[in-house]
């Protein structure tokens, strides 16, 4: 009888879910573990305010799934899922997005975000998403399926020039302008003049969001 119920707890053991939950305000913060803590199953290991410190409590560890605001003002969520995968490839991420914004769900999912949910979603939802996603499956609830319909754009790669499309290409790949230019063979001030562009024709304030939109519009495909 002992045995049976050790092997129990053994099994309990294997299936708890360690969660690290990022979230800048404090209140909130505490809500959402809270609500995951009272949860048999899931173990709220670290929580944390901004990305940069998830990515030192995660430190590593595999199998972690990481409960995460939108990201902030300038940041994206492919640099976002970027910076928790350099620090744990394993790691599977819930994003709780504040608004149904169509491209703000589009870009997380393309980001590898594995699930979605938006200010809409009851509370209890949260627990089983964070299995769901646990479990290697993709969760996106129906507010943020709906605000996505339709916003699958087919690539229009009249959109940018011949040589902004290039620079775009070498910007997804992280290089600065002085490596473009020395690959185009074009001084810095005109890759600078090129990027200019590309932001000004994708309507985006940034390097990274510019590659992200290009991606979610096909322009990297």
């Amino acid at each position: 009888m002992n045995l049976g119920n050790r092997n129990r707890d053994v099994v309990a053991v294997e299936r708890t879910i360690s969660v690290v939950v990022v979230q800048r305000h404090r209140v909130l913060r505490d809500v959402v573990e809270m609500r995951l803590s009272a949860e048999d199953d899931i173990d709220v290991v670290a929580s944390a305010a901004t990305v940069a410190d998830a990515v030192t409590a995660i430190g590593g560890s595999s199998g972690v799934v990481v409960v995460l605001d939108e990201p902030m003002p300038g940041a994206t969520s492919l640099g976002v899922m970027n910076a928790i995968r350099s620090s744990s490839p394993t790691a599977q991420a819930v994003m709780l997005l504040g608004a149904t914004d169509p491209a703000a769900v589009t870009a997380a999912v393309l980001a590898g975000v594995n699930g979605v949910l938006c200010g809409e979603t009851p509370a209890d939802s949260l627990a089983h998403v964070v299995r769901v996603v646990a479990g290697g499956a993709s969760v996106v609830d129906r507010s943020a399926l709906l605000q996505m319909d339709g916003s699958w754009q087919q690539p229009d790669h009249r959109l940018l020039s011949a040589r902004e499309h290039e620079v775009l290409v070498l910007l997804a790949k992280g290089t600065s302008n002085i490596e473009i230019a020395s690959q185009l063979f074009v001084s810095a001030e005109t890759v600078k003049t090129h990027v200019a562009h590309v932001l000004r024709k994708l309507d985006v304030r940034n390097r990274g969001m510019a590659v992200e939109k290009a991606i979610r519009l096909g322009l990297l495909g």
